[in-house]
């Protein structure tokens, strides 16, 4: 598990991923699929290791929120080629989605990361877009290292699935459905044809249960009805959320604080953003972690390319739970 944050160096997790792109020797592979992608010196690494015989394969989000935010990187990255391994993400007009999972899959070694990082920051920096996206590079993220080799070799088929086409609506195709898992942890991918699946685990909740989450962007929805019902029964909910009204509205955060949930806006002085995406599900029997790109609201449920995680592995729990509790002491400044 490896984190980025105000109180972590600047640019850390992007450094991890261009460490094991300039290590990754001939004959291995790289598989990545993000939604935001500006950093070329980045886009340069996976161009070079391209042309030193590693196979990448790569599939990025053409019309992100930001207007022409990709541009420069699929300019670079169309004109190269990557030997036949750049992708971009087009799925039938009536999908209606975006690419929003964020893959980063090597071979040599074998770890793919998953979670809430986009290597969305520049240098030299464009201003007017980190005010409108938020400083990725700075703010709050996270990535979660798979090594399982059933399991990263799920997340590299499924980037090649989200570099191809076909007739079937995403939701209804197997590959999406599918569901892949190893040792207490699981795989899910959006969209899917049954979407509910922290909404279920909220609603087994039972008095005296503790939920905790990081949760960038939250709307009015299953997910909140959900936690309006689990504080309502006597569940502990404590949520840290995005500053901003546009991704947490103030009706959702007053939904909720009457309902009994605790939630803190989480603000820096440089408008740094809280990006991380997990939630902590605690009862007398087990502790369930949930964590990935997954947005809590409509759209990742219902129409983007998102991919979950749900573990009850101690050890990354525990980890979570540290970092929420980081997260919290820089919550107000």
């Amino acid at each position: 598990m490896e984190f980025g944050g105000p109180d972590l160096p600047p640019r850390r997790l992007r450094n991890l991923l261009q460490e094991q792109v300039d290590t990754s020797p001939p004959g291995s592979r790289i598989d990545w699929a993000t939604y935001y992608f500006r950093d070329r010196e980045l886009a340069h690494a996976l161009m070079r290791a391209s042309d030193r015989g590693v196979r990448v394969n790569l599939v990025l989000e053409p019309d992100p929120r930001r207007v022409g935010a990709n541009d420069t990187v699929i300019s670079l990255l169309s004109n190269h080629g990557l030997k036949g391994g750049f992708h971009l993400y087009r799925p039938r007009p009536d999908d209606k989605g975006h690419l929003h999972a964020k893959i980063y899959a090597f071979s040599s070694p074998n770890v793919a990361w998953i979670g809430s990082f986009n290597p969305s920051g520049d240098e030299p920096e464009d201003e007017d877009v980190i005010a409108e996206i938020g400083d990725q590079d700075r703010g709050h993220n996270l990535l979660v290292g798979i090594r399982n080799a059933r399991l990263t070799k799920a997340l590299r088929r499924h980037v090649s699935l989200l570099g191809g086409s076909g007739r079937m609506p995403l939701r209804l195709r197997p590959g999406f459905n599918r569901v892949s898992w190893s040792s207490g942890t699981r795989l899910y991918f959006y969209p899917r044809i049954l979407p509910d699946l922290v909404e279920r685990s909220v609603q087994r909740m039972k008095s005296g249960d503790r939920l905790r989450g990081a949760i960038s962007h939250l709307k009015t929805g299953e997910l909140t009805r959900q936690l309006e019902g689990a504080a309502g029964r006597g569940v502990t909910v404590e949520l840290l959320v995005h500053d901003t009204m546009r991704r947490v509205p103030d009706e959702v955060v007053e939904q909720l604080e009457a309902a009994g949930a605790n939630i803190i806006r989480v603000r820096h002085p440089d408008d740094l953003p809280m990006h991380a995406k997990f939630l902590l599900i605690e009862s007398s029997r087990n502790r369930v972690a949930w964590v990935g790109s997954y947005n809590f609201n409509k759209k990742s449920r219902k129409h983007n390319a998102e991919v979950l995680l749900r573990t009850n592995d101690l050890a990354a729990f525990e980890s979570l739970e540290q970092r929420f509790a980081a997260i919290s002491s820089m919550a107000r400044f």
